[in-house]
């Protein structure tokens, strides 16, 4: 942008210029002067063309009106012959017939009587008329003379119509002669009075403009040149027009104010609607660029393109190289983000690693894609950080104007949903933002919210799937599994909404009642004697990372008098491969207080067997994936084989999940598989059922 440029005062010639208070004295003068001579004109004017038309319209206007209206009752009554003669209904033409005489005795018609003797006779005419009509009807006239009546009631009327036409036609003429002759008087009139009106006129347009001359130069436009310039300044432009010369002393004191205001705004401005860090717009000013860029393309029909882009995993970045490096790198993709797009678009940084890009001007949605693959491409590129070489991957929800949102927050809302979409499917690409995105986004919202109301309600339960001796006939474990029925009796399915509990953090409460619940549960059991099972009770990554886990876990142990050994606390693999340091270290923090660990899912998550003969774990659970197809599928037959032999080589029992088969079953207990779980066995069941089994079993071992 340039600079501003102050206004040089203490350089202009202050002799020359004049001082707007005296001007504003002399203007309200002459402009008083001005008005009173133009009003003198307009009523001169004015009071001749009203004398004139009052003096013709008087004369005239009365007497065309009745002319005009014996002219218009004659057509109607031409009208009315004509209906009677062509009419069959009897009642129809005499109720013409009376019409017609009542017209010919009506007072505008009466009046050209004098004048016409067709009119005068025109009464009697239609009475002579209906009397021939009214006998061609009658049942003693033969049809030969009625036929012989019609014809010469026919032609007396075409020569009365034919006469009273022409009667019609005269006085017309003759109204619109007089209305022309007055007209001319008027016209003659209005020459008269202009002549001596444009002679007032001249005066006052010779001092009007005198007048204008002087205030222009001297107020208007430097006023103008002022409004222009601040107009500029506002709409934000990057240059600003020259201020204007000041010809007046208090102008001179506004020019130089505005010049200092200007100046100040500018730096202001770019302070408010840019990122210091890596001078993109911020988000003040995206939503101002963007309202700009949809008033443009919703006037030429265009579309455009907002895409919400994420970098992945950025926090893993600041965290352990440094807050330092995680700017230099956002600086390094502000860069290459510039690069990648034309001058009309725009790219913005909301904070953190957040940036959004407008793309303007699109035809069409695949216009968009070209782009967003550079960026990605650019995104991926390696960044070096001193001593340190980096890869990223980013995630892009894209939105349409006009298609998914024709204002700045839904635009916004939804190519950030479709963003989210992105990070759910496994990170590193785009989306386009679709109607499903958001109504799966309002069903997540409405399980957030009802997660809580569920927790205080208790409409949350437990069931618990039985664990078998290898040989299937014993119980030796159950796995409790949480399950959500709304007060409304509906079933939420855990899928649904154990995940969105982990993003908004309920998973924490929950999962501190399911340890509470289970507990309380395997206690009952064995104030009935049912001592030699153990309970697993699965955990999330939220749980597993919670610092205030092992001293939950000591207090409720206690509280149920539940020895350590009899809870079985279940990781994922892919869980405890995230970050497998850290879960080594709160592994051993668990084991110290005596609990089993189990890893869940064993054969999903790649895990490094490095790492997993330092887990402190005591079973892993092959997922059943692997299980379900062992039958058919030799490869899976194979997986199971080699993980047993791995399990039992790291002095591990292996637990094999989803048996439903006998012969899968058959072959997994060949195998040496240390216990079993699936519907083969027991489906999940209610704690009283369970008990029920339990109790049973020890019947007959007692037996």
């Amino acid at each position: 942008m340039s600079a501003v440029q102050p206004a040089k005062s203490a350089g202009d010639d202050v002799a020359r210029r004049l001082s707007l208070r005296k001007l504003a004295f002399w203007v309200p003068v002459w402009s008083t002067l001005m008005l009173v001579l133009g009003v003198v004109v307009v009523v001169l004017m004015s009071d001749s063309v009203i004398r004139l038309a009052e003096s013709v319209g008087g004369r005239t206007a009365t007497r065309q009106m009745e002319a005009l209206r014996a002219v218009g009752n004659l057509e109607r009554l031409i009208a009315l012959g004509d209906h009677f003669n062509s009419e069959r209904d009897p009642a129809r033409w005499r109720e013409a017939g009376l019409t017609m005489q009542a017209l010919a005795a009506h007072p505008s018609i009466a009046s050209l009587a004098g004048r016409s003797s067709v009119v005068a006779e025109t009464f009697d005419t239609v009475a002579v008329m209906m009397a021939w009509r009214s006998r061609e009807v009658s049942p003693e006239v033969l049809p030969a003379e009625a036929e012989a009546l019609q014809r010469q009631r026919e032609v007396m009327w075409q020569s009365r119509r034919a006469a009273l036409k022409e009667v019609a036609d005269k006085e017309a003429v003759r109204v619109v002669s007089e209305h022309t002759r007055a007209a001319d008087e008027i016209a003659d009139g209005m020459r008269s009075v202009l002549m001596v009106t444009l002679g007032g006129a001249i005066i006052v347009a010779v001092s009007g403009m005198l007048l204008i001359l002087l205030v222009r130069r001297q107020v208007v436009a430097p006023l103008v040149s002022l409004s222009d310039y601040l107009h500029q300044l506002r709409k934000g432009a990057q240059t600003l027009p020259a201020l204007p010369r000041a010809r007046s002393v208090e102008m001179g004191a506004v020019v130089d104010a505005a010049g200092v205001l200007a100046a100040s705004q500018q730096a202001l401005e770019h302070a408010a609607l840019h990122d210091t860090l890596t001078g993109l717009s911020n988000r003040y000013g995206l939503e101002a660029r963007l309202e700009q860029a949809m008033a443009y393309a919703r006037r030429h029909g265009k579309r455009l393109a907002v895409m919400f882009v994420d970098l992945d995993r950025f926090k893993t970045i600041n965290d352990s190289f440094g807050h330092n490096s995680g700017d230099d790198l956002l600086r390094i993709i502000a860069d290459r983000y510039r690069a990648c797009l034309r001058d009309t678009d725009l790219v913005a940084r909301l904070g953190g690693d957040e940036f959004v890009v407008v793309m303007n001007e699109l035809d069409n949605a695949s216009d968009a894609i070209p782009v967003v693959r550079k960026l990605l491409e650019a995104t991926g590129r390696e960044m070096n950080l001193g001593q340190m070489s980096l890869r990223l991957t980013a995630s892009v929800g894209i939105a349409l104007f006009p298609d998914n949102g024709e204002d700045v927050s839904t635009l916004m809302k939804h190519a950030d949903i479709a963003m989210y979409h992105v990070k759910a499917r496994g990170r590193s690409g785009f989306q386009f933002f679709d109607a499903a995105m958001h109504a799966a986004v309002a069903e997540r919202l409405s399980v957030e919210t009802s997660l809580i109301d569920a927790l205080r309600r208790n409409e949350f339960q437990l069931h618990y799937q039985p664990q078998m001796s290898a040989d299937g006939t014993r119980v030796v474990a159950v796995e409790a599994l949480i399950r959500w029925r709304r007060a409304d009796g509906s079933m939420v399915s855990p899928a649904d909404f154990i995940p969105v509990a982990e993003e908004c953090g309920m998973i924490l409460p929950i999962g501190e009642w399911v340890l509470r619940q289970a507990l309380k549960t395997l206690h009952g059991w064995r104030c009935k004697g049912l001592r030699d099972i153990r309970m697993a009770v699965n955990l999330s990554v939220l749980q597993l990372r919670d610092v205030g886990l092992p001293a939950l876990l000591k207090r409720l142990l206690a509280e149920f008098d539940i020895p350590p050994e009899a809870l079985e606390l279940e990781v994922t693999e892919s869980m405890a491969m995230s970050d497998p340091e850290k879960t080594i270290a709160i592994l051993h923090d668990l084991r110290a207080l005596g609990v089993s660990l189990s890893i869940d899912d064993f054969g999903t998550g790649y895990s490094s067997l490095a790492y997993l003969k330092l887990f402190p774990i005591d079973r892993l659970k092959l997922d059943r994936t692997f299980v379900r197809d062992i039958e058919a599928d030799s490869a899976d037959a194979d997986i199971c084989t080699a993980t047993v032999v791995m399990a039992h080589s790291l002095k591990l029992q292996l637990v094999a999940e989803g048996v439903e088969t006998c012969a899968q079953f058959d072959f997994l207990r060949k195998l040496g598989c240390d216990l079993l779980q699936g519907y083969y066995f027991h489906r999940p069941l209610s704690a009283a059922a369970v008990e029920t089994l339990l109790l049973s079993q020890q019947a007959q071992i007692a037996a």
